[in-house]
């Protein structure tokens, strides 16, 4: 038998040419759920504004729809947001659906779009005229 140490030049850099990739996609797809994450913390933050807002004002069914989107577009920034009001005489509902694109190249492939939801509901203050 030799004993003669072998030589394993270049392996490292083998190693890291094959993990390169992997690593590469894994640092992607964690940015990609920190972002999602931001948006559905930031959708249910509006769905709480708006059902606030609702709740405080003294509207009908026709007013409300239009009273959340105004208080949603003072706090977020995302479009093609479907925004649904429901009232009852003691209670104030407001359900938003959002439809986030993957923006990960090989993930977006597979699983294109997320769909976001956020609910809130708060009591209706009585009005006070």
């Amino acid at each position: 038998m030799d004993n003669k140490p072998r030589l394993e030049t270049g392996q490292a850099t083998v190693e890291f040419a094959l993990t390169l990739p992997f690593m590469i996609i894994f640092s992607l797809c964690v940015v990609q759920i920190g972002s999602v994450a931001n948006d559905q913390l930031a959708l249910n933050h509006a769905a709480r504004v708006a059902a606030r807002e609702i709740s405080l004002a003294d509207v009908d069914d026709s007013l409300a729809q239009q009273v959340a989107i105004e208080s949603i577009r003072r706090e977020i920034d995302l479009e093609d947001l479907e925004v649904i009001t429901q009232l009852s005489p003691k209670m104030v509902t407001v359900d938003l659906k959002f439809r986030r694109r993957v923006e990960v190249p090989l993930i977006g492939v597979v699983a294109p779009a997320i769909e976001l939801n956020a609910t809130a509901t708060m009591p209706r203050e009585p009005s006070t005229n």
